[in-house]
């Protein structure tokens, strides 16, 4: 081994000390929080946001009977949260505070602690609901709500928003919409994981519907819970299983494919950071060791079937980088601007493993500060 095979495995060795498993893992409740909500001689922190990481940790803070305590309840006793490893890692819960709007009151929350992917409303008032859909499709973050009145739903459902998930449900203080949430929270979102699709839930029970009324869900692309059975008539649930039925967004797009090209997305942004933190050449050097980075980068979305396998009959992926100074086609000769500033080009497709689709992108990676803000997902100061 010499100095110079040490010097190559330090430049392309990656670093493993950053990963995306907990803001994939963390669930923000929002909810107005009373007094009565409260147990005795407990003040809510003044910040309006606190961490918890068992339904136990709640109720030191939270009344039983209290709404964040119901919703606390229904995330954490779903089945895969009741595991050694938990699914979820924190349940954030944040205050609106009287007199605050649903966008001020999340944008305080995401600027005390943005590690959260999806948002949860305590709220059924359909204007609430509409407000916290319309806040998750700015700021890139997933919302599970629950609704009472298909009519309620079709603002959200008419602006195309693929953001948010709608379960319907009678009983309008039922936690579906956290159970449900809980139970497609880990990070890794191929094979079954982030499909509500056929979930069983741990203390929700099914609801019956009409023919009528399952028409009208389906076709506005809303959920619900429900005993599937080959037998109709009373006393026939033992012969099937109760299932959340509805696998797509209110926008229409399939609920696991949006939560896949979100994870790609923001594992994309999290590897540009990785690479300038290498920093690299701003030369052919640099661009073949952006290509080597994402293409490790796609072999671990394929190991998490996010993308279909590369074999002898078939491409999972194929990426690209635009060369920096060589030939006709490079940066330095077609576009001057985006050379001085020292950007590289990264282009490629894959096909999604959820229903083989092919998927083209170009991801321009910019070294300056408004670019690493847009990756984290932060508002420029």
């Amino acid at each position: 081994m010499t100095v110079y095979n040490d010097l190559i495995s330090i430049l392309f060795k990656l670093p493993d000390g950053r990963n995306l498993e907990e803001y994939f893992k963390n669930i923000l409740l929002l909810a107005r929080i009373t007094e009565d909500d409260l147990v005795e001689n407990y003040t809510f922190p003044a910040a309006g946001i606190k961490k918890y990481s068992t339904y136990d940790e709640v109720l030191e803070n939270f009344k039983p009977t209290s709404q964040v305590a119901l919703e606390a309840y229904a995330l954490f006793s779903q089945k895969n949260n009741s595991q050694t490893m938990s699914q979820v890692k924190y349940l954030i819960v944040a205050a609106q505070n009287d007199g605050e709007t649903v966008e001020e009151a999340l944008n305080r929350a995401k600027a005390a602690d943005g590690k959260f992917v999806k948002v949860v409303p305590a709220s059924r008032v359909p204007a609430d609901v509409q407000a916290v859909a319309a806040w998750c499709l700015v700021n890139d973050r997933f919302c599970d709500v629950v609704v009472n009145s298909v009519a309620d739903i079709l603002p959200i459902k008419n602006s195309l928003n693929n953001y948010t998930y709608a379960l319907f449900r009678k009983n309008a203080n039922e936690a579906i919409a956290s159970a449900v949430a809980s139970t497609s929270t880990c990070g890794k979102f191929g094979s079954k994981d982030g499909s509500a699709q056929f979930t069983q839930l741990s203390g929700i029970s099914p609801e019956t519907y009409t023919g009528e009324e399952i028409s009208s869900m389906k076709s506005n692309n809303i959920a619900f819970y429900t005993n599937v059975s080959p037998i109709d008539g009373g006393e026939t649930s033992e012969f099937g299983y109760n299932w959340v039925i509805g696998s797509k967004m209110l926008g229409g797009e399939l609920r696991q494919r949006e939560m896949i090209k979100h994870y790609i997305k923001k594992s994309m942004g999290l590897m540009a950071l990785e690479f300038f933190n290498q920093k690299p050449m701003y030369d052919e050097t640099g661009n073949n060791l952006l290509l080597t980075m994402a293409q490790r980068r796609f072999r671990s979305f394929q190991t998490y079937n996010l993308v279909i396998p590369t074999t002898a009959d078939q491409i999972g992926f194929e990426l690209n980088v635009v060369p920096i100074r060589i030939g006709a086609n490079s940066i330095m000769n077609t576009d001057i601007e985006a050379y001085q500033a020292k950007q590289y080009k990264l282009y490629g497709y894959y096909y999604d493993a959820i229903v083989g689709e092919k998927v083209d992108f170009s991801f321009v990676i910019d070294p300056s500060d408004e670019e690493v803000s847009q990756i984290l997902g932060r508002d420029e100061e």
